[in-house]
């Protein structure tokens, strides 16, 4: 049995301050993974990952058999193959190599009187081991400089190819992923934040003639709208969203000209390095055509312009340890761990649809792991999916309790480091994991730092928590201004409110929900996110205001 893996996929990925960088990062991983998987498809047997995985973000991690004593020739031929295709990214990027990088690690299990299975608890044990050892390959380098992207590579001192921002210094590493990801185009921050409100107004303009009016106005200025505002990949569920014809150039324009703040032309010059000072007079017009669009929006009622978007990060709870206990298996352990890995193929397919579906764009979705980023409207919901598609492709396939996702979700402001965010997200999936499994942590960074943070075990009694957070945002409702009046007053009583019985905390909260001009459901949603302890419950402060955060911020 030989497994070959790449670690430090996550942290990889995470090293990176644009989208583009983002989703490069995952791209190039599942391109090593899947050169790794060519190779042993044509030595051996595939335990993992399965063929299904497939364009969908093929894991780090290689299980194959292989004739005995070949184990060693076959691990050491996946290796060199994953840097003859690194060398290959490199020439592209015109970088250089960088000693270390990748580290692809890989172990042997001869084979043993037992069979499959003691060969699969060898090659984890010494798979375990082997992640303990450095292979010590970093050469001295004289250095001035760190790379911008990681905080961890020297920076190349040349910066071939004109891939790094003024201010930015990268490494050999961060120019191939800025290479990678300037071929291609991705959706920017903003262009997944101001997706529910571009998709408002594609289905407005079929029944307003003043929103059809002014999107054609916008398209009559279509060069300057490129050439300032940029053009994106257009996110995948804009596909299933009916819409003229005309309104097509909506569904792929970067969606920062959605605020009329973005066009002043220093503003532009500035964010889009634009060589030239844009026109004065076009800007102007497109500054008021934004207005009348957003103020039209608002009228109609449809999905308000918001700033901030989350990152999701879900992870499958102890998969490792299920994959090796046989009283989880059904049917052969060897044919068993296939079907596993098939199932999680489709499990990634789901997870797919379900943040695509929502509007969403998908970093990379293994199957026993995803990260995403999705517009703050659909997060909760695009999170609760998601989950839902993972225990749909598990289902029947592993004996006893039926596997499961933690999950975190981050949001934070389009202009706000996305390296912060897409960190916080991962360590927020720890803490999350260590609450409960499967377990839930959402938190909310504002500009200046994050705002407050909520962890709750997956599984409310007979409801998810999610559900009941997204009830709770409902319940809100209402006209006119939301008042920060009930989670201030909850925040500064919740020691007295904890002395109560549950009926009586229960009627406390629906008469300040009123109070504060919400309605009486507000109260009972709260309420039921409340944690028993005993004959006594503790009110939810922190989901409280991670609620009030979301409808507020989504008014």
């Amino acid at each position: 049995m030989v497994m070959v893996t790449i670690p430090g996929v996550q942290r990889f990925v995470a090293e990176s301050r644009r989208t583009a960088d983002l989703f490069a990062s995952s791209g190039i991983m599942s391109t090593l993974a899947g050169t790794m998987a060519d190779v042993a498809h044509a030595g051996g047997e595939v335990v993992m990952p399965s063929a299904s995985d497939s364009g969908v973000g093929i894991p780090n991690r290689v299980v194959v058999l292989a004739a005995a004593g070949t184990g060693a020739e076959l691990a050491r031929k996946m290796a060199a193959e994953a840097h003859a295709r690194w060398e290959r990214l490199l020439a592209d990027a015109n970088a250089k190599p960088v000693a270390g990088f990748p580290d692809v690690q890989w172990v042997v299990a001869p084979p043993m009187p037992d069979g499959y299975e003691a060969q699969w608890r060898c090659a984890q044990d010494l798979l375990r081991r082997r992640k303990r050892i450095r292979n010590f390959a970093f050469a001295p380098v004289s250095q001035k400089r760190v790379c911008s992207l990681s905080g961890r590579w020297p920076a190349d001192p040349d910066q071939a190819g004109g891939h790094a921002k003024p201010g930015e210094f990268l490494s050999d590493i961060g120019l191939v992923k800025r290479f990678s990801g300037g071929r291609r185009k991705f959706p920017s921050t903003w262009s997944i934040a101001s997706a529910p409100y571009r998709a408002g107004l594609i289905e407005l303009a079929e029944r307003d003639p003043e929103c059809s009016a002014a999107l054609a106005a916008l398209e009559l200025l279509d060069d300057e709208l490129r050439q300032a505002g940029g053009e994106d990949k257009g996110l995948p569920g804009f596909a299933r969203i009916a819409g003229k014809s005309d309104t097509e150039w909506l569904r792929q324009v970067e969606g920062a000209w959605c605020t009329p703040e973005t066009w002043h032309p220093d503003v532009l010059r500035r964010e889009y390095d634009l060589a030239t000072r844009p026109d004065d007079e076009t800007c102007e017009v497109v500054r008021d055509t934004a207005k009348t669009l957003r103020r039209r929006a608002e009228e109609k009622g449809i999905a308000r312009l918001s700033p901030y978007l989350a990152v999701l990060a879900q992870d499958a709870d102890e998969m490792g340890k299920t994959l090796g206990d046989r009283d989880r298996a059904i049917g052969s352990f060897r044919e068993w761990h296939q079907k596993v890995s098939a199932a999680l193929g489709e499990a990634g397919k789901g997870q797919r649809q379900a943040i695509e579906d929502r509007l969403g764009s998908v970093v990379y979705a293994g199957g026993d792991d995803l990260l995403a980023l999705l517009p703050m409207a659909t997060a909760l919901r695009a999170a609760q999916r998601s989950a839902e598609a993972f225990e749909a492709a598990l289902a029947g396939v592993v004996a006893g309790a039926q596997p499961t996702v933690s999950t975190a979700l981050v949001f934070f402001h389009a202009s706000s480091p996305l390296q912060s965010a897409v960190t916080a997200a991962q360590q927020l999936l720890e803490e999350a994991k260590s609450r409960a499994r499967p377990g839930l942590a959402v938190a909310v960074q504002h500009r200046h730092g994050e705002r407050v943070r909520w962890v709750s075990p997956w599984r409310l009694k007979d409801d998810l928590a999610a559900a009941r957070l997204d009830a709770l945002i409902k319940a809100m409702g209402g006209e006119g201004t939301l008042s920060p009046q009930l989670a201030m007053g909850v925040e500064r009583d919740a020691a007295e409110l904890g002395t109560l019985t549950p009926d009586w905390l229960e009627r406390e909260l629906r008469r300040r929900a009123v109070r504060h001009g919400m309605p009486e459901q507000a109260g009972t949603a709260l309420y039921a996110l409340c944690a028993r302890r005993g004959d006594r419950v503790k009110v939810p402060v922190d989901a409280l205001l991670v609620a009030q955060f979301l409808r507020g911020s989504n008014r």
